[in-house]
């Protein structure tokens, strides 16, 4: 299995290769970056949010806030919060895995795909949507009630489900029958068995990319959301191969 510092080598080798790489790399990220600046819009124009989120800036720069009011925004915010985060889960991440997809292909064919954007898009289809939603509101769901039994259990799911995408997403390339969710949670945890550590500390690497987004008020995602699901797709890449030299 590769290291991390070779998988994010290989990222970045795959979107600035030259400028053409770029533009092709953009242009699968371009409808993720178009969602996440959506949902930020929509909830930053949300009164409760907005109240939410200025409660907890003056916690942290030390100011003191009743703990009853801020309970109190808490509970009645958290609804909202919690059906808008379980959208944005679905959404962002049907279109994360037509990124990802694009680039595993591209990774694997060593050919640069033609309509990217349209690649970005392609498990809105007809024919890959149904089971496309479910897979990703029965994931975002487990790794939500993971989170709210304890924080470490939610990691660990999130970990264990990342693959999941990507073995239903081969399903629907080569044509195979689409399995149950359940299916592709299970082999998701059989592939990641022996390497939740490496996956964790590879999120862990992008947190400053995610902090550089966050201080450019999102310009920095034309290059980090191009990154990160390359990123992705490389690891789904090596482990795969892993698996089958080990297999061989």
């Amino acid at each position: 299995m590769q290291s991390n510092r070779q998988i994010k080598a290989a990222a970045r080798h795959q979107i600035i290769g030259n400028f053409n790489q770029f533009q092709i790399a953009l242009s699968l990220g371009f409808g993720l970056i178009i969602w996440q600046f959506i949902f930020s819009l929509i909830n930053s124009r949300s009164a409760q949010y907005q109240n939410l989120m200025s409660m907890s800036m003056k916690t942290m720069s030390g100011q003191t806030v009743p703990s009853d009011v801020y309970m109190q925004n808490l509970q009645t915010a958290l609804p909202g919060l919690l059906g808008s985060a379980f959208i944005d889960a679905i959404i962002s991440g049907m279109l994360a895995i037509g990124a990802s997809w694009a680039f595993v292909m591209w990774q694997l064919t060593k050919k640069q795909p033609g309509h990217p954007f349209k690649l970005s898009l392609r498990f809105f289809s007809r024919t890959t949507l149904k089971d496309s939603v479910i897979l990703m509101a029965v994931r975002s769901v487990l790794v939500f009630v993971g989170y709210m039994l304890f924080v470490i259990p939610g990691i660990v799911m999130s970990l264990n489900f990342a693959m999941a995408p990507f073995i239903y997403a081969a399903d629907v390339q080569t044509k195979r029958p689409i399995q149950s969710t359940t299916a592709y949670l299970r082999a998701s945890s059989a592939m990641m068995r022996g390497h939740r550590m490496q996956l964790l500390f590879l999120n862990i690497s992008f947190i400053g990319w995610m902090l550089a987004n966050a201080l450019t008020g999102g310009l920095a995602s034309i290059y980090v959301v191009p990154y990160y699901q390359s990123t992705m797709a490389q690891f789904y890449v090596a482990r795969q191969l892993d698996i089958e030299k080990n297999m061989s």
